[in-house]
């Protein structure tokens, strides 16, 4: 007689049970993989998207179409320092101006072949054109434009009004001459309008996307630095939770000023970042890359506002130096920190084009900490959660 033996109910559930440990133990790696793998597919697409954007604005631009403020009759100034009420600091070498933003069109036009709905207008011609009663923005009372440019004449003088970017008056305006600010026609104004879909990475239409949705997407800012154009451009995408879908840069909300450009999100600091990182001296190198008054807080954790979230693991920044910073060691609460940059906080060159004039007109005695910076916030205007993939400067 043969007697099979089987398995207790005992046996069987220890077996299900180990077999159970091993299994979550394993599953518990694919997140971790899944993190990593959208982690590189950034770091090698990031460098890719912002190359293809200064394709695209070195087609569309020139560098002699920029022009100053002092063609205007005006003047530009660098960031004032935190705490103080006074927006001048000191300015900049005569024909330089600060990061400016692109103005922004949020919504369609419908008078048009191209879709302006979270379209930049670069030189903000066609508000522009509607404030001086020109025929070009006639149809722009349904937008919202932001520009952060002075409007009007800032230094008391006989300025020509001024809404954008500066334009080159002698390249545009036919009846400009140089030192002469009385004419304010914006007739010959360059209209220059990149679409949310251009800002897009693909695009629509290229080879094996069909109709598939960008899944990167870019913004940029301008700036005169030592008479040559920079441009600052932010790669970011959207966390979607699955296939990429349909996005436009929504109207900047509070904090915010709404009728500023909201991306890259500006801000001055609260706290400046001194050269010499956390105890402030620069012989002591092992610290230089903290962040001052980014130290953990004691008691209950409080998440950041939107205009903190430069904070964040992995964050792109640029500042007022023309310096891009990688945020390596970030926190998203009060509980967290300190915050560690890349390299170390710049200790800039005691020269008026970094540093600006001074009310004695030189630039010794300023203050050359870190005091602004712009960066693709957390989350945009509509609530969309945004993920910094690569910010760069370059010349155009």
């Amino acid at each position: 007689m043969i007697v099979r033996r089987a398995f207790s109910l005992v046996e069987l559930l220890m077996a299900v049970f180990i077999l159970g440990i091993g299994i979550i133990g394993i599953s518990a790696l694919f997140p971790v993989g899944i993190a990593q793998q959208r982690q590189a597919a950034d770091d090698i697409m990031g460098p890719i998207v912002a190359d293809n954007a200064m394709a695209l604005l070195r087609l569309k631009l020139k560098p002699e179409w920029f022009g100053t403020y002092e063609d205007f009759g005006q003047v530009d100034f660098i960031m004032p320092p935190s705490g103080t009420s006074s927006l001048v600091l000191g300015s900049t070498i005569p024909g330089d101006w600060r990061w400016k933003r692109p103005g922004f069109l949020f919504h369609d036009l419908n008078s048009s072949a191209i879709d302006e709905l979270g379209a930049i207008d670069v030189f903000s011609a066609l508000y522009s054109s509607k404030m001086d009663g020109g025929g070009l923005g006639g149809t722009v009372n349904v937008s919202k434009v932001g520009n952060e440019s002075p409007d009007g004449d800032a230094g008391g003088g006989s300025g020509a009004t001024l809404y954008g970017i500066p334009y080159n008056r002698s390249l545009f305006e036919s009846g400009f001459q140089p030192f002469d600010h009385t004419i304010s026609s914006v007739e010959g104004e360059p209209l220059v309008i990149i679409t949310q879909a251009e800002r897009g990475y693909p695009q629509p239409g290229t080879a094996g996307q069909g109709s598939k949705k960008p899944a990167y997407h870019w913004e940029c800012m301008f700036r005169r630095f030592e008479g040559r154009i920079q441009v600052a451009i932010f790669v970011y995408r959207i966390v979607s939770g699955g296939e990429p879908r349909p996005y436009s840069v929504a109207q900047a909300a509070m904090p915010v000023n709404s009728a500023t450009p909201p991306l890259p999100l500006g801000i001055v600091l609260v706290a400046p970042w001194t050269p010499g990182g956390f105890d402030a001296s620069v012989p002591t190198a092992a610290d230089n890359h903290i962040v001052p008054g980014t130290a953990a807080l004691t008691g209950n954790p409080v998440d950041f506002a939107v205009d903190l979230t430069w904070q964040y693991p992995g964050q792109w920044l640029v500042d007022q130096y023309n310096t891009v910073h990688r945020v390596v060691g970030g926190r998203r609460n009060t509980r967290e920190g300190p915050v560690m940059l890349s390299r170390p906080i710049p200790d800039p060159l005691p020269v008026p084009s970094q540093l600006g004039y001074g009310a004695d007109g030189s630039s010794t005695g300023l203050n050359p900490a870190v005091r602004a910076i712009w960066f693709i916030p957390g989350v945009d205007a509509a609530g969309n959660s945004l993920v910094p993939v690569f910010a760069t400067v370059q010349e155009l």
